[in-house]
């Protein structure tokens, strides 16, 4: 790549009309994200050089974490270098004293990865399959469930409801759901899927030891136009995140251009909700054209898109006869969550015209 992401973005030397990657917001390239990344190197170098445990906690670090609290409507938040380890960081907060784990088994790498922090006692149940999850959570009193709540290649929403229902039967359960792609996307407020479904109030709460308690987190470096990892909540759930693993500690601050950046596009997003609602109309624009096309589309508002569209031999075709027309939509063949035959990625942008999105689905309906 050698751009910013944008509709129009040049790959190895070729500017294509583009539908890939996960800028949906549109804010990779905005001049004032840009501006506050490099004003914040010139002001405080490229990091504060130690952990935040001291002083390594400079001002642009410190306004992500007020702005993500803003966005998010939180007491607190903590910001740290990627979103990757956010499963890790709660990992180690939410497993201490249950019995069990469960992980959807074709959750995203990260929280495979952070699943397996919390020592031998954890099952994968099958992806999507809240039976499943009942099956394997019989017998438990308490239980520790990690999932993704959007499919990172297919746009496929988790079923919470269902988990819930299955989970009323333990006695002190906690889901924890990485929302990578739902973070800026879904809910009135575009604070993803517990937001989408009316969840918000409860996430991100010191656990409770009864009942059901909700957890998430996720990356500012998708929709919400920056680069980092993000966990809101409560002040006191804040606090606990921060002292249950030596990330705080032990990990260099996040850079300063990366934190600059950030703070301006989570500031930008709360004062244009536009912009949430720009990429919402363009998401289901381009759900109903390929529907349209005959194509089976996952339901829900996701600002990507995976598309099956025959065997793998077909889909890599479309690719290539796609690039050819100077429109770049990737097959992937291979990642966490996929069918056997792998995708069609589709993603769209808040800065995608209608135009373009229309241009896309002509070009695919000859192809196809």
């Amino acid at each position: 790549m050698q751009s910013a992401p944008g509709p129009e973005t040049v790959i190895d030397g070729v500017r294509y009309l583009y539908f890939a990657g996960t800028s949906y917001l549109g804010l990779a390239a905005h001049p004032d994200v840009i501006e506050a990344g490099c004003e914040a190197m010139r002001h405080y170098g490229v990091h504060s050089a130690t952990s935040r445990a001291r002083f390594g906690t400079n001002p642009p670090v410190l306004a992500v974490e007020q702005e993500a609290a803003k966005y998010f409507g939180t007491d607190d938040a903590f910001y740290f270098s990627t979103g990757y380890v956010a499963n890790h960081i709660l990992v180690s907060a939410l497993s201490v004293g249950v019995d069990a784990v469960l992980v959807d088994e074709a959750a995203h790498y990260c929280v495979i990865e952070a699943a397996r922090l919390a020592g031998p006692a954890v099952t994968t149940f099958h992806h999507l399959d809240p039976e499943d999850l009942a099956r394997k959570a019989r017998g438990h009193r308490s239980l520790l469930v990690l999932a993704d709540a959007i499919g990172p290649s297919t746009g496929v929403l988790a079923p919470v409801e269902d988990y819930l229902k299955v989970l009323k039967e333990t006695h002190d359960a906690r889901l924890l759901l990485d929302d990578a792609h739902g973070f800026g996307v879904l809910g009135p407020d575009g604070r993803g899927l517990f937001d989408e479904l009316g969840l918000w109030s409860r996430v991100n709460h010191p656990v409770a030891g009864a009942g059901t308690s909700l957890y998430v987190g996720g990356t500012l470096a998708k929709a919400l136009g920056g680069f980092g990892g993000i966990i809101p909540g409560t002040r006191g759930w804040v606090n606990q995140t921060r002292r249950a693993s030596h990330y705080f500690d032990g990990a260099s601050a996040p850079a300063s251009s990366a934190a600059g950046a950030t703070a301006r596009a989570l500031a930008l997003v709360g004062q244009q909700p536009e912009l949430r609602a720009s990429l919402r109309r363009n998401a289901l624009r381009l759900r109903a054209g390929l529907t349209s096309l005959g194509l089976t589309v996952p339901a829900g508002a996701s600002a990507h898109i995976g598309v099956v569209a025959g065997d793998a031999g077909n889909m890599r075709r479309v690719h290539e006869r796609l690039k050819e027309r100077g429109i770049m939509v990737p097959y992937v063949d291979t990642y966490s969550g996929l069918p056997a035959e792998g995708v069609l990625r589709f993603a769209v942008f808040a800065n995608h015209s209608s135009a373009q999105i229309d241009h896309l689905l002509s070009e695919l309906r000859t192809i196809l």
